[in-house]
């Protein structure tokens, strides 16, 4: 599984339009992307201007395919107006533990 974390900084006014669009690329992913297994948006408890999202996916191929996909373009066209972001937080494979088979 291939996993990964972004954050976005949003100005105040456009608190609530960053999170309506993030939790429609979210729906719009995990509901038309077969490869996306996971896709959460968090809010920074300390930072009410601040987000995560937090999301997996097969492999590394699916989440090519969900960069190039209508949800992705449609989310990183309306808030790449007004949001510093996405800012790379972590991406990685998970290890698998054979022992837990």
């Amino acid at each position: 599984m291939y996993q990964f974390a972004v954050t976005f900084t949003v100005p105040a006014e456009r608190r609530e339009d960053f999170i309506a669009e993030a939790l429609r690329d979210a729906r719009g992913s995990l509901a038309d992307e077969p490869g996306c297994l996971r896709f959460d948006v968090l809010a920074d408890p300390d930072d009410a201007l601040r987000f995560y999202l937090n999301e997996a996916y097969e492999d590394e191929a699916a989440l090519e395919l969900h960069k190039a996909g209508e949800n992705f373009q449609r989310f990183i066209k309306a808030v790449s107006e007004y949001a510093d972001g996405p800012t790379r937080r972590f991406t990685g494979t998970t290890v698998e533990d054979p022992a837990a088979s």
